[in-house]
């Protein structure tokens, strides 16, 4: 068992911590990075609050389980070293409103943030499984308040993925694979979409019916699905990705 300034950390918890930096680096790879900003957080197991990332560092460049903090609902710092990111109450709030979430993130992916600024209808080429995103409509400044921060969650209701108005996104999920998957999944569709659009051609979005029924059946397919973005994490960090370059404790 670790202690993690002043609080156990059974090796459990600590592997849990492990994996949500690896998810850090997966989604720096896959577009979700912007400097230092942007950040993910894990339910405390033992119901103590929340594992945030700590500020001041990219994505990329989460190693390990030092590099989250111990936050409790209201903002408080149980444990760690480091700053706390200013918008710690999009994930407060999300997980208070959603006890089956167990991670959250927010963070500017380059396609999601301009297609948060168009009144385009979401029109996806290819059926994800988070469905149709919600859009939060209010102010594009930082979520730094509780009352900001249960707008977020209200608007997000039942959904898992989140598009905020000429700011950026949040996402969620169940588990690690969701996680990601809504994660990398929207940046990708808007993306398509806003391609599609480029094209000034009319696209058609995939049946309902087709869709959940795809879903269904890729559903079964999470581990592999976590396994292969571990060895693209692999890659890229053997092959030297300034991206991932690991710093100092200090900062």
């Amino acid at each position: 068992m670790d202690t993690l300034d002043k609080v156990s950390v059974g090796a459990d918890l600590h592997a849990m911590l492990e994996d949500l930096a690896k998810c850090c680096r997966i989604l720096e790879i896959f577009g979700h990075g912007d400097r230092i900003y942007g950040h993910v957080a894990m339910r405390d197991p033992e119901g103590r609050g929340m594992w945030v990332k700590r500020h001041r560092i990219s994505l990329g460049e989460v190693t390990n389980a030092v590099d989250f903090l111990l936050v409790d609902f209201n903002g408080k710092v149980l444990a760690g070293e480091g700053a706390r990111c200013l918008e710690w109450p999009i994930h407060a709030e999300v997980m208070k409103a959603r006890p089956d979430i167990l991670f959250t993130g927010h963070t500017h992916p380059f396609h999601c943030v301009v297609y948060s600024s168009v009144d385009t209808p979401y029109k996806p080429v290819k059926g994800r499984n988070f469905g149709v995103p919600r859009r939060y409509e209010g102010s594009s400044d930082l979520v730094t308040t509780p009352a900001r921060g249960q707008e977020i969650a209200e608007t997000l209701d039942d959904g898992f993925v989140l598009l905020m108005r000429n700011h950026g996104l949040v996402f969620t999920g169940r588990n690690l694979v969701e996680f990601l998957n809504c994660a990398i999944g929207i940046e990708e569709a808007c993306k398509e979409m806003l391609l599609a659009a480029s094209l000034n051609v009319e696209s058609r979005p995939p049946e309902k019916a087709e869709q959940t029924e795809k879903v269904g059946k890729a559903s079964h397919f999470g581990n592999a699905v976590w396994d292969y973005y571990c060895r693209v994490l692999a890659r890229a960090e053997a092959a030297g990705d300034m991206r991932l370059a690991p710093l100092p404790r200090s900062l």
